[in-house]
């Protein structure tokens, strides 16, 4: 689903002559792999369930949920590029092109000149040139939005592998992309969007045109995967339901502790000082070894 995604994406930029800024590669990339190692590693429950995962990629609660996961996100994709390219216009469109070509025409000249010798190296791709534009930023938002979704929808959980919740890197990592995005699409911090090159949005109809799209993907994927699971595997979603059913309020307080270290580990690291280093590390021993 990632793979066709990102085709589809890189095809849309390619026909219309733009192309992914270097920085929204590298940010969504930190992001999603994040993501991606706490789905690899997610432990299972210390008590196997009587109801069997499925066992074939080929059965159809799988299938046809991957069949059915792939079209919406399309058409939610393909929605976006028409909604960018019609707002920017031919003009905004050939001035992106324009830009671009110049762009290689500067970066052939350059490695005509002897300089290809050069290393490429981290603040070489983050300073290289780029042009801001409407559907560029529609796209990275929207296919991070997708890609995430992926991941939430089909990390199963229980009653094989700790729930989403009870995994907190995966859950946080889920949560703090999708909130990234809806933080960038508003423009509450300007700077921010500045440096992985977003423009912003025209209006505010615009914008929730955007987001009723990633809401689509995310929540459209997942009920659509929950709703073929019951019919075509219904003991697991069964068994699923009940899993479900047990989640308590209580079940969330070990993730506001988690959310709670973060910020305390961000906040001391912010401060520069070593000496709050080692004393917040030797209370920290002493508070696990007291318990």
């Amino acid at each position: 689903l990632e793979s066709i995604i990102t085709a589809f994406t890189l095809s849309a930029l390619s026909l219309e002559g733009a192309r992914s800024s270097q920085r929204q590669m590298m940010a969504s990339s930190w992001l999603i792999m994040i993501a991606s190692l706490s789905f690899s590693y997610s432990k299972p429950v210390d008590v196997l369930d009587k109801v069997r995962p499925l066992s074939s990629l080929f059965h159809p609660a799988v299938f046809i949920s991957m069949l059915g996961q792939a079209i919406i996100h399309l058409v939610c994709m393909s929605y976006a590029v028409n909604l960018a390219t019609t707002h920017m216009g031919p003009e905004r469109l050939r001035e992106v092109v324009e830009f671009h070509k110049r762009d290689d025409e500067a970066e052939a000249a350059a490695m005509a000149a002897g300089d290809e010798e050069e290393e490429w190296d981290f603040w070489s791709m983050w300073e290289k040139p780029f042009l801001p534009n409407l559907m560029n930023t529609v796209i990275f938002l929207v296919e991070t939005a997708q890609i995430i979704a992926i991941l939430f929808v089909n990390y199963k959980g229980r009653p094989w592998m700790n729930g989403l919740m009870e995994n907190h890197s995966l859950f946080l990592s889920i949560f703090l992309c999708v909130a990234l995005v809806g933080v960038c699409a508003w423009g509450y911090f300007p700077a921010l969007n500045s440096m992985i090159h977003l423009e912003a949005f025209p209006d505010d109809y615009f914008r929730w045109q955007v987001m009723v799209l990633v809401g689509a993907s995310v929540v459209g994927t997942f009920v659509w995967d929950r709703l073929v699971v019951a019919i075509f595997a219904q003991p697991i979603f069964n068994a699923m339901l009940v899993s479900a059913k047990k989640t308590t309020i209580k079940d969330l307080l070990p993730i506001f502790t988690t959310v709670a270290k973060v910020a305390g580990g961000l906040l001391l690291l912010g401060t520069g000082n070593p000496l709050l280093w080692m004393g917040a590390y030797w209370a920290y021993r002493k508070f696990r070894t007291s318990e």
